[in-house]
């Protein structure tokens, strides 16, 4: 029988066999049981999430070294001890369980989860540790440099070198103002360097990277990626929303991580939105082929105009038929949507336009279809839809207040 875990700390869930167990391998009926008491009891979930974030850490500073049947039998043998220790040394018993079952999930992960065998580079880490700040400017930032990129929107391209040349209104480096075209300091043939482009609410960019693949920033979105692609892979960390066009190259495949999904392709154009605060984390196909892996192992392979949808608080996958313009055409600069409730219409204005704005539920869970020309001013656009959808429109100083119409 299972034991009631609504009162269990960190330190207790990773002295605990069976959610060891559950994150080594995970069942169907595994995730909807943790899933379900994270949903259920809130301060359990943020325990259930240290713990997993423990092992993950830790995972990420162990060498990926094989260990035979025995030596990880062993590393059990180790836990079980641990486990049986007395409570009265139980600080001290939570940091040795918890490193040994740590290492056991990495070699155990390792040798059977394709997802972390492809992992390389602490992405989360690098969210916080380059330098940046709260900005209404797009953010180029490395260890080495940091560009303040102002205006609504930039472009910025990579050579074959890995020398970056900034088309914007202004550059400014530091306390030094470049001209509108700016190229970085010049990099030696063996100088690679992870970036940050950082794009702030109401601002997007485009980049093209050495490779020759072609991303599209939307607003409130960060992307991490080297100046250059060595070794057998190419792979970026993208938190918000992209469209890409990835450069074939069939010895080299490219990889999109995200929190929560990692995203294997050979050369295609797709669409992905992995918002931090979304439950929602899709991948929208528009050419080619493309494997998608969520964190908790769910696979699919998509073919063109399929969506996947992956609720991450749910651990639930769905993969349908869709128009591909109802997802990529705000790199176009302007918003199609079919039977969309106005509750995600609202919230993917107010991250384009960085403008709050509110609703209440009766408004939100309308639904219209249309299309929104995002190069006019926000007010502009919501009159636009108010001749789609029973709605009047409200200003509260720098808040915009949506109402439902019952006139209409």
């Amino acid at each position: 029988m299972r034991r009631n875990y609504t009162t269990y700390t960190a330190e207790e869930l990773l002295n605990d066999d069976f959610f060891i167990q559950s994150e080594l391998h995970p069942t169907e009926e595994t995730r909807s049981f943790w899933s379900a008491l994270e949903t259920e009891n809130p301060e359990l979930g943020k325990e259930i999430q240290i713990a997993r974030r423990f092992i993950r850490e830790f995972r990420q500073r162990t060498p990926s070294t094989v260990l035979s049947s025995h030596e990880v039998a062993d590393l059990w043998q180790q836990i079980e001890t641990q486990n049986r220790k007395n409570k009265a040394n139980s600080k001290r018993r939570f940091w040795i369980a918890a490193t040994i079952a740590a290492a056991a999930a990495a070699v155990c992960l390792f040798l059977f989860n394709p997802f972390t065998v492809e992992e390389s580079i602490d992405y989360q880490s690098l969210i916080t540790s380059l330098p940046q700040e709260k900005s209404q400017d797009i953010q180029l930032l490395s260890d080495k440099e940091k560009l303040l990129i102002k205006g609504k929107e930039s472009q910025i391209t990579y050579n074959p070198t890995g020398e970056a040349r900034i088309h914007a209104e202004e550059i400014q480096n530091q306390t030094q103002t470049a001209s509108s075209s700016h190229v970085k300091e010049k990099k030696t043939e063996t100088e690679i360097q992870l970036c940050k482009l950082i794009v702030p609410a109401g601002r997007r960019s485009s980049l093209e990277l050495a490779d020759g693949t072609k991303i599209w920033v939307n607003s409130s979105s960060t992307v991490i990626y080297p100046n250059l692609f060595t070794g057998d892979k190419r792979e970026i960390y993208v938190e918000g929303e992209a469209y890409l066009e990835v450069a074939h190259d069939s010895e080299r495949p490219f990889y999109v991580k995200t929190q929560t999904m990692n995203v294997r392709v050979l050369g295609t154009r797709f669409n992905v939105c992995a918002y931090q605060e979304d439950s929602q984390q899709q991948v929208v196909l528009v050419s080619g082929k493309v494997e998608v892996e969520t964190h908790d192992q769910q696979n699919q392979i998509l073919t063109p105009n399929e969506l996947f949808d992956y609720d991450k608080q749910q651990s639930k996958v769905s993969v349908t038929k869709v128009d591909t313009n109802d997802y990529i055409s705000w790199k176009e600069g302007y918003y199609q949507f079919s039977r969309q409730e106005l509750s995600v219409l609202f919230k993917r204005l107010s991250r384009y336009y960085a403008v709050p704005i509110v609703w209440d539920e009766t408004v939100g869970s309308l639904s219209c279809s249309g299309k929104l020309d995002l190069t006019r001013q926000i007010d502009d656009v919501l009159d636009n839809l108010k001749k789609a959808a029973p709605i009047r429109i409200e200003h509260d100083h720098e808040k915009i207040i949506i109402k439902y119409n019952s006139l209409n």
